[in-house]
């Protein structure tokens, strides 16, 4: 047991080796291992998984996507008419090209649109996150278009976010707010599985993310990985440091009197047990026009990711108990029908879908007051 915890500690916290023990470091060193601990993983753990898919991403060919600038532009094969910012979930959204291939693949050949994917490293600042995906997305957008790959400016934008990169699209949602006359200054937006955690809830994300990977359930390590960073969290409250994520979920339900998008969607699961959607929809001002569609599947629906052990981080391959198996995250099945529902969504109305366009199964429901496509 002992062993496991310290694994576990050690991905979460991969600052604290036993050769730099921050108790024997001098106070302000102290305050920034503890800091660093946090805020390099936000929970450790998520941040190795994010290594190793940015490792495999180095070494992967992402067929049918093109890097430009900092973005990944996936295209369809006819003549884009709109633009769609994808952001990622945590971990997840450092190569979004390769977690969240399905589902933008299938978006982009279903819509007729082009998406564009920002990929980011987690932080505790998610502000600072959100500007970072949004400046971006413009260098992409705007490379794409110099290139004749992207539509030109003035077609529509539209923003899809996963998990953590639901809130950060909300965040820039918040931060544009209304123009003259009450007129909506954010493009739409659709928010998938929204997720506002603390910092120690994240654990509770990266252990089911990990118990996915595992097979299934929760993980058998979960308890020793949420051991591990409660010690974490007691050694910053000790030095007076800050563990926390920016804005707090309370913070950010304050800041979304300000949100004012063209439209919302808001993708909810009836397996997720990792949603904040409903404090996400009591924190909206009545002004904000969202339609709410709830669909089967778990957290990780959007997502589809098949990797080999071999390519993980040793530590967190380790806890999956190594060997030259493959290991999954995700549902690619659902992704495919949640890219054709998403194209619904956005798809302008009173103009007929392309000819052969999937027609969707039943959803399992719609909130009151929306229709689900």
């Amino acid at each position: 047991a002992s062993r496991v915890c310290m694994l576990a500690l050690s991905c979460l916290t991969p600052a604290f080796t036993p050769s730099r023990q921050p108790w024997a470091l001098p106070p302000s060193t102290r305050a920034c291992r503890i800091r660093a601990a946090a805020d390099d993983g936000v929970g450790g753990s998520l941040a190795v998984l994010g290594g190793s898919l940015a490792r495999v991403a180095d070494n992967t060919d992402a067929v049918g996507w093109q890097r430009v600038g900092p973005g990944w532009l996936r295209l369809g094969p006819a003549t884009p008419w709109a633009t769609v910012h994808f952001v990622g979930g945590a971990a997840l959204g450092i190569a979004p090209q390769l977690a969240y291939d399905t589902l933008l693949s299938r978006l982009a050949s279903s819509a007729d649109v082009a998406v564009i994917a920002t990929p980011y490293e987690l932080g505790l600042d998610h502000r600072k996150l959100a500007r970072r995906v949004a400046s971006d997305f413009d260098v992409a957008l705007e490379e794409s278009r110099a290139q004749g790959l992207a539509p030109p400016a003035g077609a529509p934008v539209f923003r899809v976010g996963h998990s953590l990169g639901a809130k950060l699209l909300a965040l820039l949602a918040c931060e544009a707010g209304a123009g003259e006359g009450g007129a909506p200054q954010a493009d739409p937006l659709a928010l998938l599985n929204f997720n506002n955690f603390r910092v120690a809830d994240s654990v509770e994300l990266a252990s089911k993310l990990v118990g996915e990977m595992q097979g299934g359930g929760a993980a058998p390590y979960g308890g020793a990985v949420r051991d591990a960073f409660a010690f974490v969290q007691q050694l910053g409250v000790a030095q007076g440091v800050a563990v926390e994520v920016s804005p707090t979920p309370d913070e950010l339900a304050a800041a979304l009197a300000g949100y004012a998008p063209a439209a919302t969607a808001v993708f909810t699961f009836d397996g997720d047990s990792l949603d904040c959607s409903a404090e996400l929809l009591a924190a909206l001002p009545p002004t904000a026009g969202v339609r709410r569609f709830e669909r089967a599947g778990s957290h990780t629906a959007p997502v589809s990711l098949r990797l080999a052990v071999s390519d993980i981080n040793p530590q967190l391959a380790a806890l999956l108990g190594g060997g030259s198996r493959t290991v999954s995250i995700g549902d690619a099945e659902a992704a495919e029908q949640l890219a054709e529902a998403l194209a619904e969504w956005l798809w302008p109305a009173g103009v007929a879908r392309p000819a052969g366009a999937t027609m969707l199964p039943p959803a399992v429901g719609a909130a009151e007051g929306s229709s689900e496509p």
